[in-house]
């Protein structure tokens, strides 16, 4: 995957983090982000923009290296969607399927006090929904 591609693919993912977010929460986001790698030698950056350059700049090594293992924690932070990351430990390989089905390195992981008490995230129904989403890769129940 060309780095062209890859920035496109989190893009996209970007835009999949907030709809992920809003089905948890039961309720619209705004489209503005902060990121934070949960490592030392690295700031946090706001702007849709600068999270994808943050994001491509540790995960992305070349064509055919890419950091097959991301986590994306999301949570809430006033106006903002609240990323904090880590790339687990694995070496870069090609662009694949990752370990949550999902094509690519990246899985989502929402923060607990987020999640709408209306929501069963355990119910079928809302597997089924995130599914139905493209948020999920996995057969319906």
């Amino acid at each position: 995957m060309t780095k062209k591609e890859f920035i496109k693919f989190v893009e996209k993912t970007l835009d999949e983090v907030k709809k992920y977010a809003e089905v948890h929460t039961d309720q619209s986001l705004p489209d503005k982000f902060k990121f934070k790698w949960l490592r030392d030698d690295c700031e946090p950056v706001s702007g849709r923009e600068n999270v994808i350059n943050e994001i491509v700049r540790l995960v992305y090594v070349q064509d055919d290296k890419i950091y097959p293992c991301v986590n994306l924690n999301i949570g809430l932070e006033h106006e903002y969607i609240s990323l904090t990351s880590w790339i687990a430990n694995y070496k870069p390989r090609p662009f694949q399927k990752g370990w949550s089905n999902r094509p690519g390195p990246f899985i989502y992981c929402v923060e607990q006090n987020i999640i709408s008490d209306k929501i069963d995230t355990k119910s079928k129904a809302f597997k089924n929904k995130l599914i139905d989403l493209g948020l999920l890769h996995y057969e319906k129940e």
